[in-house]
C-alpha cells in the first residue's frame, strides 16, 4: 500500500515537473516569435522609407520635407518596443525622430547636414533589427 502510495506522488510529481517545464518553453517560444514579428513589421516600414535615402542623395531637401509619411507601425507598438534591445530602440527613436523633425520643415536648405543625418539613422535602425532577427 506505501510503495503505491509513493508511486502515485512520485507520478504527480513527475507530471507536474513536465507540465510546468512544457509551459515554460511553450511561453518563451510565444515571446520570442512575438518579439521576431514586431522587429520584422519594423524593418518592413523602415524599408517603406527608402524613398528618404533617393530624394535626400539627388538633393531634393525641400521635397523630402513635404513627402515624408506619418509611422504606422512605429506609431502604434509603443507598448512593446520594451521587448527590444537598447541598441534597436535607441536606433528606432533616432529615426523617428527624424522624420518628425522632417515634416514640415523650415529653410531645409539650411539645415542639409541634419537632414542627411536622417539617411544613416533609417539605415542604422533597419540594420540593428536585421541583425538582431538574422541571430534570434
Amino acid at each position: 500500500m506505501a510503495a503505491t502510495a509513493t508511486g502515485f506522488v512520485l507520478g504527480a510529481l513527475i507530471g507536474s515537473i513536465t507540465t510546468a517545464v512544457g509551459s515554460g518553453i511553450l511561453y518563451w517560444k510565444r515571446e520570442r516569435d512575438r518579439t521576431d514579428r514586431l522587429r520584422g513589421a519594423l524593418a518592413a516600414e523602415l524599408r517603406t522609407y527608402d524613398y528618404l535615402d533617393e530624394m535626400i542623395e539627388d538633393g531634393q531637401y525641400e521635397a523630402v520635407t513635404e513627402r515624408i509619411e506619418p509611422p504606422t507601425v512605429y506609431g502604434s507598438v509603443g507598448g512593446d518596443l520594451g521587448r527590444l534591445t537598447d541598441d534597436e530602440i535607441t536606433a528606432l527613436v533616432a529615426f523617428y525622430a527624424d522624420c518628425r523633425w522632417l515634416d514640415g520643415l523650415q529653410d531645409p536648405e539650411d539645415k542639409k547636414e541634419g537632414i542627411d543625418r536622417v539617411v544613416n539613422h533609417r539605415r542604422t535602425a533597419l540594420e540593428a533589427l536585421e541583425n538582431r532577427s538574422n541571430a534570434g
